[in-house]
């Protein structure tokens, strides 16, 4: 089979090599050259807070921190619902368990979205839990009573506990 032939010739490494350094060349020429008219000459601690500053901004772009705060919040554009918080995206839907929780509300929601669990304890024996739905449909304390916010941190502790 015969080679396809090109129209030039493939340059060479050294004319390659001879272009990167003329071209790093003329850029070091013009930055830290002499200025141009009515332009003045950075300082070499202003050229790297420059730097530092364009590489704070395009992280923060590049990463969703619209803020430029250091971390992603809920309502900024790097923020993803689907692994990062509670991964409850949208508003959250209160089941009946949880109407009139007041305050309580957001760790009512959250422990009623719990799948059923269970454990073994040190002497074999074996605790099975039910969902969060019928674990707060099984509380003393009803939602809107002061107790309830309680009972809700004590079935959270339970579930971080065993998880």
């Amino acid at each position: 089979m015969r080679r396809l032939r090109l129209p030039f010739r493939r340059p060479r490494p050294a004319v390659l090599l001879a272009a990167g350094l003329a071209a790093a060349a003329l850029g070091t020429i013009a930055t830290f050259g002499p200025a141009s008219a009515g332009a003045t000459k950075a300082t070499p601690q202003e050229i790297v807070t420059a730097f530092n500053d364009g590489f704070a901004d395009g992280r923060a772009d590049a990463t969703g921190d619209d803020n430029r705060d250091g971390r992603i919040d809920e309502d900024e554009s790097g923020w993803d619902c689907h692994t990062m918080g509670n991964r409850v995206c949208g508003a959250p839907i209160v089941p009946t368990e949880c109407k009139g929780a007041g305050v309580a509300v957001g760790l009512c929601v959250t422990v009623a979205s719990r799948p059923a669990y269970g454990w073994a304890n040190p002497d074999g024996s074996r605790v099975d839990n039910p969902d969060g739905h019928a674990q707060i449909r099984d509380l003393d304390e009803k939602p809107g009573t002061p107790g309830f916010p309680s009972a809700l941190r004590a079935l959270d502790a339970e579930w971080r506990e065993h998880h």
